[in-house]
C-alpha cells in the first residue's frame, strides 16, 4: 500500500508521494519543500516548482539543491507562478490540470528521469471561493493519477491561517497529511493502485465532505473498490454516504465492493435496510 496517515516529518521519497503539507511559515515551507525536492534529486527525477512563495524561496537560497542556476540551466528545474501551472489556458479546471501535468510527466520521462517530482503552493487557490471546489476536485484526482499514472509525486503546501473548512477539505483527499500545531485530520481518502482507500474517523460532521469527495472520485470501468480496513469510525450518516456513491454507480451498471468493512458497519448496514437501497457486495481482501 502507498505511504498513508498524518506524519509529523516528511517521509522518504518513494514514487507515488502525494503529501499535503500544512505549514505556519514560508521558512517552514521552504525547508521542508527542499528536503521533499532532494528526495526526489537522489530518485532522478525531473522538478517543478510552482508558487510565488517557492520563486522567492529559490530566489533567497540560491545554494539549494546543490545549486538552483545549474539546475535550472541543465533542465532538472523548473519554477512556475501559480497562475503560469494552475490558472493558465484558459482557467483552472481538473481535467485541464491532468493534462498539464501528464504532459510534464511524460515529457521528465523522454527526457530521461525516472519522474516528476511537483512542490506547490496552492494556498491562494484553497482560500478563493471561486476555486476551492475545483481545486479539492482536482487534488483527489491528482492523487488517482499519481497512484497509476506515469511518474508524478507531490508535495502540496497550505498556509495554516486558511479557514478550518477549506484546510479540512483539502487535508481530506491526501493520503499523507501534516498538520500545523496538534490538529487531527479525520479522515483520509485516497487511492492504492485502482481501488479508493477510506481511513480514519468520519462522523455526522464529515460526512457531508466524505460525500462531495466520494462524487468527485474518478472511477475506471469495472466495479471500483472502496477498502475501508483503515477506518477507525463511521456513523450512521457516513455509512448514508457510502450507500449514496454506490446507488449513484450502480445507476450506472458498477456495483460496487466494500473490502474490509467493520463488522459493526456490516451490521449496521442490514439493519438500516441500505443492502435493498444500494447494490454493494462485501469482502475481506488484503
Amino acid at each position: 500500500m502507498r505511504g498513508h496517515g498524518q506524519v509529523s516529518e516528511l517521509p522518504d521519497a518513494t514514487a507515488h508521494d502525494h503529501v499535503c503539507w500544512v505549514y505556519r511559515d514560508d521558512a517552514e515551507l521552504h525547508a521542508v519543500g527542499m528536503e521533499f525536492l532532494a528526495g526526489g534529486l537522489a530518485r532522478g527525477e525531473r522538478l517543478l516548482c510552482v508558487g510565488d512563495r517557492m520563486a522567492e524561496g529559490l530566489r533567497r537560497d540560491p545554494g539549494a539543491l546543490g545549486g538552483v542556476a545549474a539546475l535550472s540551466a541543465a533542465g532538472t528545474l523548473a519554477v512556475l507562478t501559480l497562475a503560469e501551472a494552475y490558472v493558465a489556458s484558459g482557467g483552472f479546471s481538473t481535467e485541464r490540470q491532468r493534462t498539464f501535468y501528464d504532459a510534464a510527466t511524460r515529457r521528465a520521462l523522454a527526457d530521461g528521469y525516472t519522474g516528476l517530482r511537483v512542490l506547490a503552493d496552492v494556498t491562494a487557490l484553497a482560500g478563493d471561493p471561486v476555486h476551492h471546489d475545483e481545486l479539492v476536485r482536482w487534488e483527489h484526482a491528482a492523487d488517482e493519477f499519481m497512484a497509476n499514472g506515469p511518474g508524478m509525486s507531490a508535495l502540496c503546501g497550505y498556509r495554516a491561517d486558511l479557514p478550518e473548512a477549506a484546510l479540512a477539505d483539502v487535508t481530506a483527499v491526501h493520503p499523507l497529511v501534516h498538520s500545523a500545531g496538534d490538529g487531527a485530520v479525520p479522515f483520509r481518502l485516497f487511492f492504492d493502485g485502482r481501488r479508493l482507500v477510506l481511513a480514519g474517523d468520519v462522523d455526522t460532521l464529515g460526512a457531508e465532505r466524505l460525500t462531495r469527495a466520494l462524487r468527485s472520485s474518478p472511477v475506471d470501468a469495472g466495479a471500483p473498490v472502496l477498502d475501508l480496513a483503515g477506518l477507525r469510525f463511521a456513523d450512521v450518516a457516513a455509512y448514508r454516504a457510502i450507500a449514496e456513491w454506490a446507488r449513484s454507480l450502480a445507476g450506472d451498471g458498477e456495483p460496487v465492493e466494500l473490502w474490509n468493512a467493520p463488522a459493526l458497519l456490516r451490521r449496521t448496514w442490514r439493519l438500516l435496510g441500505l443492502d435493498e437501497w444500494a447494490s454493494v457486495s462485501f469482502a475481506s481482501a488484503a
